[in-house]
Order: structure tokens, then sequence, then C-alpha cells
């Protein structure tokens, strides 16, 4: 679900994924990123991962089966959330404040059409 995100929406490549990746994310940077690639491919395997860990802790410790289906919603809704409540705090920035982080924004999630 994650790299199919990042497909739809940038015109990167997808990274190969691995445990390393994983635990070095923070520091995962393109050279000469205007676009904010670097953040948005960070957020979004940091999120995936707590998908992944919300989905094994409903399974295992509930003993509810979980599909792939109900995985990728987990994700969709992170992110969609993630979204939401960012735009929504802009509202209690002053003005001059509140321009800037609404461009970043939009250049983080809506520049490229983020579609799940």
């Amino acid at each position: 679900m994650a790299k199919r995100i990042w497909n739809k929406s940038m015109d990167r490549d997808w990274l190969n994924i691995s445990m390393g990746l994983i635990k070095g994310i923070p520091a995962l940077a393109y050279e000469n990123d205007y676009t904010k690639d670097s953040e948005r491919i960070r957020i979004i395997i940091s999120l995936t991962t707590w998908a992944i860990w919300k989905t094994r802790n409903k399974s295992t410790m509930n003993n509810q089966e979980v599909t792939t289906i109900e995985a990728r919603e987990t994700l969709k809704n992170l992110i969609t959330d993630l979204v939401r409540k960012s735009w929504n705090a802009t509202r209690f920035m002053e003005d001059g404040r509140r321009l800037d982080r609404q461009c970043e924004l939009w250049t983080l999630w809506a520049d490229k059409q983020l579609t799940f």
C-alpha cells in the first residue's frame, strides 16, 4: 500500500525497504530535495511501520483475524488523520506562520496529488 501511494504520487522511484533503512529512517534524505520527498518518505515508512504494529497487536493480543484490507485501511486512516490534524493545527498559528506552514503542508502532501 505504501509503495502504491508513493508510485501514484511521486516522480522518484520507491526505495528498497530493509530493516536497516527502517532503523535509520530519521537520517534519510534525498540530495537537492526541494519537493519534500525526503520528509514524505520518512513519514510514509514510519506510519506503515506503525500500521503493521497496530495490526499485529490486534491479531496476536486480541486474537482477532486481520485481513490485508484492514491493514491497508489502517495505513490510509493514519495518513489521512495526520494530514487533517496537521492542517487543523495551523488554525492556532499567527497569520504569517500559518501561511508558511500551510504552504509547507501543501508542498508535502498536495503538490503531487497524494492518492490512496
